[in-house]
């Protein structure tokens, strides 16, 4: 048997030959030579899970930011990641953990955040220097490399019973696009969940899914969470005629095309149907408020509605104004116990999402639902705040 090595191992990195290792470490031009690896996170183990669980749905090839699909492309943007981490502009999530549950929550925990850090600072090693793929054995396979990968072009929910295809044109400058879908309903349905399979994942940023009539949300799609499914035995009722809304969010660049895939499922044994959602307005009342006061550098907007029966909020759908540099939405019972059910800090413009709770949250009749707003540049714009809800049954 005769093994050829392409060149000697370093063992401390795991699988980078010393001379790739080098100039990898000169390119970086932030390590200084005397410094060793000082961290047992490893990238085939940890950091591939982080990636794959917020990273790669953007970061890949296709996708609208640079790919961080394996060791090489992840290790040369160590530091870079580092920063958008600690800074917390990415993953781009802008709700405070422990005000509210979310099911689509893509912010990184605490945990996640510090194995990013001590890999990072740790020189960032692949792995326990036992996996070594730059040796050719003709007798053995190559080591499979560990890489992050994006699990999509596939149904999550299941086999949609309808599907539709979305078709738009997309400008060069960054905006919205609206098409209008006919899903051929003919008697009434009932919609239990909602996905959508886009085309072009480097130029859509977000999808938003309402009825036409009624401006009534049905879902959305986001590159970390690409679908939206009720409870059990809830839905929305889709009278005979009803058409669906696609509001496209997308990046500017050259001028693109969508062709994406709605994916709709229905359940006609339901035992509570979706309300129509309670918009909340909040703005700066000028009538009340001093001159003074409304040019102050951090302005405030507010609105608040009352909920008037036992009702279920599924989920908080912001309409996000230019400026907003925080939003709260909390409930206050006729006690006068007040739950925050959200707060974001900075929510980015350009990734709009929709804030899915794990669990529907029981309102009781008469809570008033508050909305605040903060502005950092001097504006007072309205901020509109839908709840998706269902009545509590009973």
């Amino acid at each position: 048997m005769t093994t050829r090595l392409v060149r000697r191992s370093f063992s401390g990195g795991g699988c980078l030959g010393v001379s790739f290792f080098l100039a990898l470490l000169a390119g970086a031009g932030s390590v200084s030579s005397h410094e060793t690896l000082t961290t047992t996170v490893l990238f085939d183990r940890e950091i591939v899970r982080v990636l794959n669980a917020h990273c790669v749905m953007c970061h890949a090839a296709d996708g609208p930011a640079f790919p961080l699909s394996t060791y090489e492309e992840t290790w040369l943007k160590g530091r870079r990641i580092r920063a958008e981490v600690i800074a917390r502009h990415m993953p781009p999530w802008a709700a405070v953990p422990g005000y509210g549950d979310f099911a689509n929550d893509n912010g990184l925990t605490l945990r996640e955040m510090q194995f990013v850090v001590s890999w990072v600072e740790g020189l960032g090693p692949r792995n326990a220097g036992r996996v070594f793929l730059n040796v050719q054995d003709p007798d053995r396979p190559r080591p499979r490399e560990i890489r992050a990968e994006r699990h999509d072009g596939h149904w999550q929910v299941g086999t949609p019973e309808l599907t539709r295809e979305i078709a738009a044109e997309l400008p060069s400058s960054a905006g919205v696009a609206r098409v209008v879908v006919d899903p051929g309903i003919a008697s009434i349905r009932h919609l239990r969940a909602l996905e959508y399979q886009p085309g072009n994942r480097r130029a859509v940023r977000a999808v938003f899914f309402t009825v036409e009539r009624t401006g009534q949300w049905l879902g959305s799609w986001t590159p970390w969470y690409g679908f939206v499914q009720l409870p059990p035995k809830v839905g929305h009722r889709l009278p005979p005629g009803s058409r669906i809304v696609a509001e496209i969010h997308y990046r500017s660049g050259a001028p693109a095309a969508e062709r994406g895939v709605l994916g709709l499922f229905f359940d006609e044994s339901l035992s509570a149907l979706m309300d129509t959602d309670l918009t909340i307005e909040a703005r700066t009342d000028r009538r009340s408020t001093p001159r003074s006061v409304r040019l102050q550098a951090d302005p405030k907007v507010r609105g608040q509605a009352t909920v008037p029966s036992d009702t279920y909020a599924v989920a908080l759908w912001p309409e996000l104004p230019a400026g907003l540099t925080a939003i709260e939405v909390s409930a206050r019972s006729r006690a006068g116990a007040t739950e925050v059910l959200l707060f974001a800090k900075d929510p980015p413009a350009e990734w709009p999402t929709p804030y899915v709770f794990k669990k529907p949250v029981l309102l009781r009749a008469g809570t008033s639902l508050v909305v605040t707003g903060s502005f950092a540049d001097g504006t007072d714009a309205p901020l509109r705040v839908r709840v998706s809800r269902y009545r509590a049954p009973g």
